[in-house]
């Protein structure tokens, strides 16, 4: 079992954010810069079981500040390295200050043919998405190309994402979750949905922000992932995108999520819903979406019958929304979340009172989670907070009765 020389040492390892721990005697034995005290005769290791030392470790919680307790516990012995190195490299904290390391670990050599890492294996996910400067194109081609085997969830880097990476992603065929939200480049639809061929596997897709229309139209629609559940649109997305490519979405999709989409207009987003939207249970639309007026998405419900979360912006939905004409009896709703836009006029709102009445007349009998910004003033008078203490009320009542299981409540103060 091998121990540090000194206590002071010891603290300034354990302060690194992350680090490469080794189990090998030889390279132990080699650091100069480390002096290491090696065990006598006379002690006596205290074995652990593999699952008692497991079990331990699961009392620990994965969050950045404890990476480097799991390093040390690598440090312990080969048993306890052997029981903590996988989690300490299935999910890396990846920071400025030891990417650099990362990569020299689980990447140490420009050529895919010589000195493989044996930790590369336990990477399962890789966020890049606190790096800006910190890799190169090259670099991230070249990670993605090693772990491509293994990994199972990406977050793209803003800077250093390019055409070679869409490559390399490609091959990494067991992705699950694939974000590509913060990526600044402009991206074609054309060359993404090349990439997501291959990902037969994927379930979750956040799209480029900086995603752009091709400057052909595509008429025939493209392939999408056929285990896709989640998908976050924002960016470039047009309404022929919508009518054409989104309306053929695989079946399983049940979570969708539109922001910040200029060039959508209403008619062709309630075109694509009246396609789609039986299999929706997860719906957020948001702004900024300037081609979006007040009350023009107040049909959603009758084009979402299986939707069970709603998160929307005030600025494209008025109480209208809430009538008897425009919900279905039964309606399965159970979170509501009302947003407000900075740029939103006084006459935005959507009252306490019209959600009210939509459970009272036994159209959303299993709402049960009301979020509202506090831009919709439903604190500012003795009226509306009444009528906010009404709808809690019924809420409670409904739960009580008929209890689902969810967090309940109506909260008139959310931030934006």
């Amino acid at each position: 079992m091998a121990a540090l020389d000194a206590q002071s040492n010891w603290n300034v390892e354990m302060s690194k954010p992350f680090q490469v721990p080794t189990h090998s005697k030889d390279r132990i034995l080699s650091q100069e810069s480390t002096p290491i005290v090696l065990p006598s005769k006379t002690d006596r290791e205290i074995l652990l079981p593999s699952e008692v030392i497991s079990h331990i470790l699961s009392y620990i919680p994965r969050r950045s500040t404890t990476q480097g307790i799991f390093w040390a516990c690598a440090l312990v012995s080969r048993a306890w390295y052997s029981a903590s190195i996988a989690t300490l490299y299935e999910r890396p904290y990846l920071t400025g200050g030891n990417f650099n390391e990362f990569v020299t670990t689980v990447c140490p050599s420009k050529n895919a043919h010589i000195r493989q890492s044996a930790l590369s294996v336990f990477v399962k996910r890789l966020d890049m998405g606190d790096l800006v400067h910190n890799s190169s194109r090259s670099l991230t081609a070249r990670l993605l190309g090693r772990l491509k085997g293994n990994i199972e969830e990406f977050v793209a880097p803003q800077a250093s994402f390019a055409i070679n990476s869409f490559a390399a992603a490609s091959k990494c065929t067991k992705l699950r979750h694939l974000d590509l939200s913060l990526i600044s480049a402009s991206v074609s639809n054309k060359l993404l949905f090349q990439t997501l061929k291959s990902l037969t596997d994927l379930e979750t897709l956040f799209f480029p922000r900086s995603s752009s229309y091709d400057q052909q139209a595509e008429t025939e629609p493209y392939s999408w992932p056929p285990r896709l559940k989640a998908l976050h649109l924002a960016g470039g997305v047009s309404d022929n995108f919508l009518c054409t490519h989104l309306s053929n979405v695989s079946p399983t999709l049940e979570r969708l999520s539109i922001q910040s989409c200029p060039q959508i207009h209403a008619s062709s987003l309630l075109a694509t819903l009246e396609k789609i939207g039986s299999q929706l249970k997860h719906l957020t639309i948001r702004f900024p979406m300037p081609h979006l007026f007040q009350g023009s998405l107040d049909s959603l419900f009758l084009d979402l019958p299986s939707l069970i979360a709603l998160r929307i912006s005030a600025d494209y939905i008025s109480d209208t929304l809430f009538s008897a004409e425009s919900i279905p009896q039964n309606h399965p709703l159970r979170i509501l979340d009302l947003e407000c836009s900075p740029t939103a006029g006084a006459d935005v709102g959507i009252s306490a009172s019209s959600v009210y009445d939509a459970i009272e007349r036994g159209q959303l009998p299993d709402l049960r989670s009301v979020r509202v910004s506090m831009r919709l003033a439903w604190a500012a008078t003795e009226q509306t907070r009444l009528d906010a203490s009404d709808l809690l009320e019924i809420i409670e009542e409904n739960e009580m009765e008929r209890p689902l299981g969810i967090l309940t409540g109506v909260w008139w103060n959310m931030p934006d």
